[in-house]
């Protein structure tokens, strides 16, 4: 097996020898692991999962998370680690009292004399375990940590390898089965002592201070409250999850219900006690990120309080979506028939606000979806399939946000998204498709949890929005609640009345929507019940409803979904993109974003995509190449084209460019003035590049070939490099750090003032 590398060759091996839980890592990295397959709650790693890993980096480390049954010693060793301990002398010491441990199987990159390593053995299942055995020994176990294992490279360069009992260097993957028992003096000394203090039962609320129910906060408060303290890091980090908490906490206490304040007051202490010391200014550091994280959490409040709490005396927060639609039409029939009584009793219908139309006649709308919403009140009712099977009521097409061929890329009457990183260019993608649709006399709904009135606004006019269109159409808001809260259930209600003529709505910002109502982007259940609540009222009545959404922070966690539970996936009834800034965006340059399809529920638009899969094997399809030109400081160009249609065997024909590490070698060979390959090697692993020799050569030779470097015959046949000029990824046009700037006539012409505004191509998008 000596000729195996990578995550993609390496996983099935591992799961034939009984390790299920394998993952990958960053190549030539320890860490980060992908989230959510590490730590007590870790989902299970499936076959599916192994696959979409494998494919999305072959070449990934490999690391295995400790099953059940199975414990790791990891001993440093104080010279190949540099800690205060020597852990391999202390574990001799404890040897002496517990008595000798028995020789197992164990994985090291530090060679076969090194004492450094993880030796593994079996132990009884269903024990808590202590975090370290001694000073510079850890412990290793199901729910704490992970092992890095063959064939994974260390940040050193050496590359990990197994060891038998014996001592010798093996090619082969120990089984569970084969590691040795773990005597039982050990086990005594190393598994936590039993408490005697008896579990709450499951229907007991507990205060972290007092450890039985806290008076001074509602039912709903004392649940949320022990949820996020019995796991402070749910949300990726304890910074995010406090972060989310509060904002909670503060709509909690908007809504009226009791302790909220209390609650917040007991999560300061834990979170500058439990983050201080990752942080460099300790403790005055983590205060002022509390500062920061409750101010801005106290900034996106706004209206009145309720003085009533919901727990104790409104049975709204208990709602289920269905008892939350019919109140919500109820209530805007009630007041219709207050308005319009002799028009409700001749009729038996509602009239229309002058200026609008009826929802059943919106063009484009899913009728389907609107029926479903109109009788919410039955949650088991067969429908009536005779227009749709004569195909009299055909499906949603997509008619919002048209590329420059005409074909729209957001369906109306349903649930669409735009998911990519922070930065990528989500919002502004939303607000070129709301100018679009303003310019066009179209009404607009804009849910904002994530900027300002100020900034998008400003952005509009950038793209040749008048300020008559967006006064006019573009309706507004920066919610700072749930809809269903007493002080939300108005504007909500204005809300769907705006949706009824609108053809799109942008909701900016589902993880903050989240956390306002105080749910759970991880738990399906939760993400479901909003779905229902908000997003599919809301197309129901016709819009192209678009959401904003995140990415997984782990790059290769990432795939045809945002962050969270992939519940966001199967809801989506419209369709799905990712967002790729490939050239940054930016005055004074012009920059590129690409959207990929992940997901088409209805089919009319991937048969306009690209033909071929993404590259990595994330099963995406290029649906537009949005061009945008910043160059005129007041007007911004924006051209929507079609995907490049080329072949996925043309594509993948092209050679490889790895432009961070031609940047790398380029810096290195300036400041060395001349260097040998073996040298430069040296001093890429010295800089923390995990880069393989093949890679390291292919870059220098690119570099040769395009005169960026010399070479010439040194002592002993060796090559001798030297810089003729600097590479740079901004000036590489095959770079996705590629900045294309103003040349100096477009500089010069600029600042002459010739460039019109009717002659910059605003309808262009």
């Amino acid at each position: 097996m000596t000729d195996i590398y990578g995550y993609a060759a390496a996983a099935p091996l591992y799961r034939a020898a009984g390790w299920m839980q394998v993952i990958p890592l960053p190549e030539g990295r320890k860490t980060p692991p992908p989230s959510g397959f590490t730590g007590r709650s870790r989902k299970p790693v499936t076959d599916e999962q192994v696959r979409f890993w494998s494919q999305s980096d072959p070449t990934a480390n490999t690391g295995i998370v400790i099953p059940e049954g199975v414990l790791v010693l990891d001993i440093d060793a104080e010279q190949g680690h540099q800690v205060k301990a020597d852990g391999a002398k202390g574990i001799s010491e404890l040897s002496q009292e517990l008595g000798a441990l028995p020789a197992t199987w164990s994985s090291t990159s530090h060679g076969i004399d090194s004492p450094a390593r993880h030796l593994f053995y079996k132990v009884p299942e269903g024990l808590a375990w202590k975090g370290g055995a001694i000073e510079g020994v850890d412990i290793l176990q199901p729910g704490h940590r992970y092992s890095v294992v063959w064939p994974s490279i260390h940040p050193s360069g050496e590359m990990y390898c197994w060891y038998t009992p014996s001592g010798s260097t093996t090619s082969q993957i120990p089984h569970i089965s084969d590691l040795a028992t773990l005597p039982w003096k050990w086990v005594d000394y190393l598994r936590k002592p039993e408490h005697t203090t008896p579990r709450p039962t499951s229907n007991t609320l507990i205060s972290p201070e007092t450890g039985t129910y806290d008076a001074r906060m509602c039912k709903a408060i004392n649940t949320f409250l022990h949820k996020t303290l019995s796991n402070p890091a749910s949300k990726g980090s304890r910074h995010d999850t406090t972060l989310q908490a509060v904002w909670a906490l503060v709509n909690f206490a908007q809504e009226g219900h009791r302790g909220a304040l209390d609650a917040i007051s007991q999560l300061k202490p834990r979170f500058i006690a439990e983050t201080a010391p990752d942080r460099q200014g300790k403790e005055r550091e983590a205060a002022r990120e509390w500062a920061s994280i409750l101010s801005g959490a106290m900034e996106k409040v706004n209206g009145v309080q309720s003085h009533v709490d919901p727990c104790e005396q409104s049975k709204i927060e208990r709602m289920t979506p269905g008892e939350f639609n019919e109140l919500t039409q109820n209530a805007a029939a009630s007041q219709m028939e207050e308005s319009y009584p002799e028009a409700v009793q001749n009729t038996g219908t509602m009239p229309v606000q002058a200026g609008s139309t009826p929802v059943a006649s919106v063009q484009n709308g899913s009728m389907e979806s609107h029926e479903a919403s109109k009788n919410a009140s039955s949650s088991w009712r067969f429908e009536d399939l005779t227009q749709l099977a004569s195909g009299v009521e055909l499906p949603p097409t997509p008619t919002v946000f048209q590329r420059e061929d005409g074909q729209g890329l957001f369906y109306r009457g349903a649930v669409n998204d735009l998911h990519g990183e922070p930065g990528c260019g989500k919002s502004m993608l939303a607000q070129i498709a709301t100018a679009q649709e303003l310019k066009q006399g179209h009404d607009v709904i804009y849910i904002d949890y994530e900027d300002s009135a100020r900034n998008v606004v400003k952005r509009l006019l950038l793209l040749g929005v008048t300020s008559e269109a967006i006064v006019t159409h573009l309706h507004y808001v920066r919610p700072s609640a749930k809809p269903s809260s007493p002080t939300s259930l108005d504007g909500w209600r204005e809300t769907l009345a705006y949706a009824g003529t609108a053809t799109l709505a942008i909701i900016d910002g589902v993880t903050s929507c989240l956390a306002y109502a105080g749910l759970d982007s991880n738990s399906g259940d939760d993400i479901a019940a909003w779905y229902n609540t908000m997003p599919r009222l809301i197309s129901a009545c016709g819009p192209a409803v678009v959401l904003i959404d995140h990415v997984v922070k782990s790059k290769d966690n990432r795939g045809r979904y945002a962050g969270g539970s992939m519940q966001k996936l199967a809801l989506i009834d419209g369709i799905s993109y990712s967002v790729d800034m490939t050239k940054p965006v930016g005055k004074g340059v012009r920059g590129t974003i690409v959207i990929k399809s992940g997901k088409d529920r209805i089919s009319e638009i991937e048969e306009h995509c690209a033909v071929s899969w993404s590259s990595n094997g994330s099963h995406l399809r290029e649906a537009a190449r949005i061009e945008i030109n910043s160059t005129d400081p007041k007007l911004m160009r924006v051209t929507i084209a079609r995907p490049n249609m080329m072949p996925s065997d043309t594509e993948s024909a092209k050679r490889f460019r790895a432009t961070g590490l031609m940047e790398k070698i380029s810096t290195i060979i300036q400041d060395s003035g001349e260097i040998s390959f073996n040298q430069l090697m040296h001093e890429l692993k010295d800089d923390g590049s995990g880069a393989r020799r093949g890679t390291v050569k292919e870059s220098v030779t690119t570099l040769c070939e395009e005169e960026y470097l010399s070479k010439r015959s040194g002592a002993n046949n060796t090559i001798i490099y030297s810089s003729n000029r600097p590479y740079r990824q901004v000036d590489d046009p095959a770079s996705d750090s590629y900045m294309d700037r103003l040349t100096q006539d477009e500089a010069n012409e600029l600042s002459r003032g010739e460039a019109e505004p009717n002659d910059l191509g605003i309808d262009d998008f």
